[in-house]
């Protein structure tokens, strides 16, 4: 039979976080799981560390990249290796509650299988980073802007997210569970976009997506995912300014071409592509402070 809840992990360059994340995994109090690891061809022996614990659980699956794809890709060949009903990404230097596949089960009986679960998180520092970039963080993931308590449904799902804030919309993967015939309906659309290796904003060009064609929604307030400030993540090093800032401005892009395309699922589609783009022409001109050209 196939598993309940797929949660997909890629994986690269997380030697010294990898197994907590699997330990948070393997020891969910709701067991009908399986683990997809994807490896995307890292060299420091993270993946040395998954194979171990693979050997001991015979629901973690390893995934190997032929090449480096970066995080974007990495959970698209998650989605296209899933088994489960409903899918969970992780990233991989971060770690999940013991009960947090037991709550999402708990809670797609109670609500018919919604097509999206929304769920709170726990935001941990870093002490390696600056206290203003902790700060940053803490405010902008230990709020989640755009969790309704309230069921939603069709359009509103997309209005909630991108229209009905004042704030920059919580577009994050990590923090939702999703059917997994909804993922599997975005990568027609989606996969278009591997070959720009997207390391900045592509959580919210498939959410966009997502969101435009998810019929139920259901947000719970339970912190269910505990998200680690990696210091030397690919999204805080300041070298790769300038390649955050191209792929900002592919994405302001593919969402109005995307919008096109999906303006028959949800007639807000349009709107929301033009706002944002407005927010991430805003966000380039930030990141451009940090950018000296070589």
């Amino acid at each position: 039979m196939s598993p309940r809840i797929s949660l997909i992990i890629p994986t690269y360059n997380t030697k010294d976080y990898i197994a907590i994340c699997l330990e948070s995994c393997i020891n969910q109090s709701f067991r009908d799981i399986e683990i997809l690891i994807i490896d995307d061809c890292g060299n420091d022996g993270a993946i040395d560390i998954a194979k171990s614990y693979a050997k001991r659980d015979s629901r973690i699956r390893i995934i190997r990249n032929s090449q480096n794809l970066g995080t974007f890709a990495a959970r698209i060949e998650g989605i296209k290796h899933a088994k489960g009903a409903y899918i969970c990404f992780i990233d991989a230097d971060d770690y999940i509650e013991s009960k947090m596949c037991e709550v999402l089960e708990q809670t797609l009986l109670a609500h018919k299988e919604p097509d999206i679960i929304h769920f709170n998180i726990h935001y941990k520092g870093n002490k390696k980073t600056s206290l203003l970039a902790n700060a940053a963080h803490k405010l902008r993931y230990i709020l989640p802007i755009g969790l309704s308590l309230k069921p939603l449904s069709n359009t509103n799902i997309a209005y909630n997210f991108f229209l009905k804030n004042y704030h920059f919309p919580k577009f994050t993967l990590w923090d939702k569970c999703f059917k997994s015939t909804l993922l599997k309906q975005t990568l027609p659309l989606i996969q278009t976009y591997i070959p720009l290796k997207l390391i900045m904003a592509e959580d919210m060009l498939h959410f966009f997506i997502i969101s435009l064609l998810a019929k139920s929604y259901v947000g719970i307030n339970a912190r269910l995912y505990v998200y680690c400030l990696n210091h030397i993540s690919i999204t805080q090093n300041k070298a790769k300014v300038e390649k955050k800032i191209l792929d900002m401005r592919h994405i302001i892009q593919a969402l109005h071409t995307l919008a096109k395309e999906l303006v028959a699922h949800n007639p807000l589609a349009p709107k929301i592509a033009k706002i944002m783009g407005n927010n991430l022409g805003s966000l380039m001109i930030l990141e451009s402070r940090f950018y000296t050209p070589q």
